[in-house]
């Protein structure tokens, strides 16, 4: 094929200095991506781990994707599906690189081959952002430089650790070699470079799922080539059997293909060829003075569709409009407050410019310069990838979880700012009004940038995954989750049934092949509101809502059928003070500095108090007691103020910290609270002792802390079955050492009066 050989003589055309220049910059990614390669490799992160049962379940019937059976596992008791949409794809290639391996291994073979693939993702992000750059502008600085910020890019590496199966890199790496491939077919007057092309985008769509923004991304980009009076009848035909190839591939694809059918996504790239004929014809046939009008028209145009979208939107609302809320309130960033998952999870608040920036370095503002190139010189492939830096950039300053799809954009586009300040400088000197030392300090300025996010990224790699981690800040490996999620796989039904806060959701459903209430796709208006408010109501409400809502009966009840579980964790600290051993809910807030009796929070306990009350819609001041915590705050400074102010301010910031577990009555009663007085009464030794009824008391080599017990705590209708807990560290001074440990709780559904013998398994 014509391509195919155009594109071998292209790539022979890199010279020797090209090849081992991006071979070390590819290097370079995957050492910094692979550093997370010091603790235990494993899928990582919570998604992932969904995607990784996928991969297995394809390769299971062999690579045949219609073959996939059923996920019967997820959205319990309703949802028998495997999100083909924006699921299946990375899993699909996933598994065909496993195949050649699955007879003789089995899943251990897609399981290297799914922690492994990001390797392989890191040396092409380097490649593609090269090879497109450098073919839009024919200048070896733009592609290296481009190539360069992807290596070193720290949003890259928050996603993308060993193991991570970042969807969306994926995606924005195979557009980049679209971008290429597409460029090359314009330069070459080819359109033949079109199938590969196609090939290359339906892979970015099976395996991102980001097709509606793809459509729309190409849509808008071949107005503004109407606009700028660049369409002619290479870029038409080029682009139509692109989207031709692509579009007949994605009606191939299971299922669907995100909110629109196979069938309906080809035709709406089909569109924007009858959109690009359309503009030759009528620029061919319709009178000169109405083709020298025809920017007004399309501005026109534009406007009234940009008009009838934004009064569509205003019109209808989340619930009756074919998008999920947390995609609505990206476009329309007034509705974004009342979203519940917007306000409650990190990846979806709207972040400041200054997070931006450390995302992406000095390439955001580069990328500006990029942009304005591409306005001026661009053809529809860069017009093309104007629009989609210029929606990541703004879907990411939105909701932060896109960063590592926007990285590609917005390092390319850096490269080519880059280049056109570079280019700028030396056609100056070149005419004897420049300076070389400008463009010098330039690139240095640059480079010094570079390695800064280096810096950044080799930081952020040396990570263990999440699911030894247990989402602490704690740089170590814990095995507590491991343990307890091997529990419930090796001691429960094949019918079991889990019930956790929705961020473990996939790690339960694939670690224990058991059925989940709610995972990380579920959306807020179900499982996970429904999760929160079982959680903070006491076990009576729990109970009432697995009986009248699920018809699941307790254990030991006339009617059980399906043993029921409910998992939480937490940090907790076990502290010896004189001869007394005693638990606190939490860590301390300087661990592994002094302890003086106040802890925080980043596990359910936190959660509970921030995340499940905003989503259930319960006032936080019910369960958290704000004017405690200004009182102590208070007191602390009257005593300690004028005597000892070190002391004064370390415990007042303590305090702050500690406000998931300044408790009211309605927090005491609460199933989530009560889980674990229960729990940490159920080791053995040690007494729990109740938040803010801490004394200190000094002694001759520092000082000691005294507190009122918890009272105990005897659930009825949800017994301990299993307590998993493993140290992550240690810490203290004055004399008062402490022992931190993450401890996961598995608590079983029973009928009042059922008696459970719980497993403690400490060091687990």
């Amino acid at each position: 094929m014509q391509s195919v050989k155009g594109l071998r003589r292209d790539l022979r055309k890199m010279s020797f200095i090209d090849l081992p220049l991006i071979v070390g910059l590819s290097l370079v990614s995957i050492l910094i991506r692979s550093l997370s390669a010091n603790w235990p490799l494993a899928v990582n992160e919570f998604d992932p781990w969904y995607l990784f049962y996928n991969a297995l379940l394809i390769a299971q019937v062999h690579g045949n994707w219609y073959a996939v059976p059923p996920d019967v596992l997820g959205w319990f008791p309703w949802g028998y599906f495997i999100e083909l949409g924006n699921t299946i794809g990375l899993p699909f290639l996933v598994a065909l690189a496993s195949l050649p391996f699955y007879g003789t291994y089995g899943a251990n073979a897609v399981y290297t081959v799914a922690i492994f693939s990001d390797i392989l993702l890191a040396g092409l992000g380097v490649i593609a952002s090269y090879l497109s750059i450098e073919s839009i502008t024919n200048s070896r600085l733009a592609g290296y430089m481009a190539a360069a910020i992807i290596a070193v890019s720290p949003a890259l590496t928050y996603k993308n650790l060993l193991g991570g199966l970042p969807k969306t890199s994926w995606g924005a790496v195979f557009i980049l070699f679209a971008i290429f491939l597409l460029n090359q077919g314009l330069k070459k007057k080819n359109i033949w470079y079109g199938i590969p092309a196609g090939i290359v985008l339906f892979l970015a769509e099976i395996s991102w799922g980001g097709y509606t923004y793809i459509d729309l991304s190409l849509l808008v980009a071949a107005f503004l080539l109407i606009l700028l009076n660049r369409n002619d009848e290479i870029t038409a035909n080029l682009y139509t059997i692109m989207v031709v190839v692509t579009s007949f591939l994605t009606s191939l694809a299971p299922n669907n293909i995100g909110f629109m059918s196979g069938l309906a996504h080809g035709f709406s790239l089909l569109l924007i060829s009858a959109v690009l004929y359309l503009d030759l014809y009528l620029s061919r046939t319709l009178p000169k003075e109405i083709v020298d009008s025809r920017n007004l028209i399309v501005i026109a145009v534009l406007i009234f569709i940009l008009t009838l979208g934004l009064s569509g939107l205003s019109i209808l609302r989340p619930t009756s409009a074919p998008i999920p809320s947390r995609y609505y309130a990206i476009i329309n960033p007034f509705y974004q407050v009342t979203v519940p998952i917007d306000k409650t999870v990190a990846e979806y608040i709207p972040q400041p410019i200054t997070a931006m920036i450390q995302d992406f370095g000095i390439a955001l503002f580069l990328s500006v310069i990029g942009m304005y190139y591409l306005i001026r010189r661009g053809n529809l492939v860069g017009l093309w990838l104007l629009v989609l830096g210029v929606a990541s950039i703004f879907g990411t300053s939105e909701q932060p979880y896109l960063f590592n799809y926007t990285a590609y954009m917005v390092a390319t586009l850096g490269g080519l700012g880059v280049y056109y300040i570079s280019d700028n400088l030396l056609k100056g000197v070149k005419n004897g009004n420049g300076n070389k030392i400008l463009v010098g300090f330039i690139l240095a300025l640059v480079g010094i940038s570079l390695v800064a996010d280096a810096g950044l990224a080799t930081l952020a790699s040396n990570e263990p995954p999440a699911i030894t981690n247990a989402a602490t800040s704690f740089l170590t490996t814990n095995y507590s989750w491991v343990s307890a999620a091997n529990w419930i796989r090796t001691h429960s039904p094949q019918n079991a049934f889990v019930l956790s806060w929705w961020d473990y959701g996939y790690w339960l459903e694939v670690l224990t092949n058991r059925s989940v209430i709610d995972e990380n796709n579920t959306l807020n208006g179900t499982q996970i509101r429904l999760m929160a408010e079982m959680f903070l109501n006491n076990e009576t409400f729990a109970a009432n809502v697995l009986e009248n809502d699920f018809h699941l009966y307790p254990y030991g009840s006339p009617n059980y059928t399906i043993p029921v579980y409910i998992v939480a964790y937490d940090a907790v600290t076990f502290v010896y003070a004189g001869s007394q051993a005693q638990w606190y809910v939490g860590y301390p807030p300087s661990f592994p500095g002094a302890f003086f009796g106040y802890t925080t929070s980043l596990g359910d306990i936190g959660k509970a108090m921030g995340a499940m009350t905003t989503i259930a819609g319960y006032p936080l001041d019910e369960y958290v007691n704000l004017t405690e915590i200004n009182n102590t705050i208070t007191q602390i400074i009257n005593t300690y103020a004028t005597t000892n102010p070190t002391i004064a301010q370390t415990l007042a910031s303590q305090v702050s910290q500690a406000e998931p577990f300044a408790w009211t009555p309605k927090a005491y009663n609460s199933l989530i609270v009560q889980m674990f007085i229960e729990s940490l009464y159920q080791i053995g030794y040690g007494q729990p002792i109740a938040p803010f009824t801490t004394q200190i008391v000094p002694t001759s080599s520092g000082y000691t802390i005294t507190g009122s017990p918890l009272p105990r705590v005897q659930l009825m209708y949800f017994q301990p079955a299993y307590i998993a807990l493993f140290p992550v560290g240690n810490g203290g001074a004055g004399g008062l050492y402490y022992t931190v440990y993450i401890m996961v709780m598995v608590y079983q559904f029973t009928q009042p009066g059922t008696v459970l013998k719980p497993t403690v398994m400490v060091n687990s």
